[in-house]
């Protein structure tokens, strides 16, 4: 847990690309200073961050609203009016905390959510036995609905992806922690 020259530390170096519009983003890893002026100081004027029930603009150089701190378990849409990058050294990667493994809280309907990983799971793996609680989720121009009678989800939406943020619709109140990448 200690970002130094070491080889064995477990930090990170964060980067995320992003394309002209919207994108819907996570963070597999952050840097100490979790502040929206900190973490999306590259974005340029007009730039925009929408989290669940929050969101912030950058106007004349300084960021507005409601979104203060990014947080490691919830995923954002980010607007830009021009392709960019993300990119920030030492990051600790927030799959787990003091506490262990990142519990996600669900609340039933729509839940905007990230995913801890850098390494691409299978949405059925990485939802485990959380599953029978998710009727949907949706990512970035992709979707799955769960099925049970076909054995698990179907749709475009094949795999969870670091740095990708997703929509994940619960059928009930429900918490859970994505199983091990």
């Amino acid at each position: 847990g200690e970002c130094d020259d070491s080889e064995n530390t477990d930090c990170v170096d964060l980067s995320l690309d992003l394309h002209l519009g919207a994108n819907l983003i996570s963070f597999y890893a952050l840097p100490e200073d979790v502040s929206v002026p900190s973490i999306f100081s590259e974005l340029t004027d007009g730039s925009v961050v929408i989290g669940e029930g929050v969101g912030a603009i950058k106007l004349n150089g300084n960021w507005y609203g409601s979104l203060i701190e990014i947080s490691q378990d919830d995923g954002y849409w980010v607007k830009v009016s021009d392709d960019t990058s993300i990119d920030h050294a030492d990051c600790e990667p927030v799959s787990y905390d003091a506490d262990g493994a990142v519990e996600y809280a669900n609340h039933q309907g729509n839940n905007l959510i990230s995913y801890p990983f850098t390494e691409a799971q299978s949405v059925d793996d990485a939802l485990g036995d959380a599953a029978a609680n998710v009727y949907a989720v949706a990512g970035e121009g992709v979707a799955a609905l769960n099925n049970s009678s076909e054995g698990g989800f179907v749709g475009s939406l094949l795999a969870f992806e670091g740095g990708d943020g997703y929509w994940l619709v619960a059928t009930d109140d429900f918490s859970f922690s994505f199983s091990e990448a």
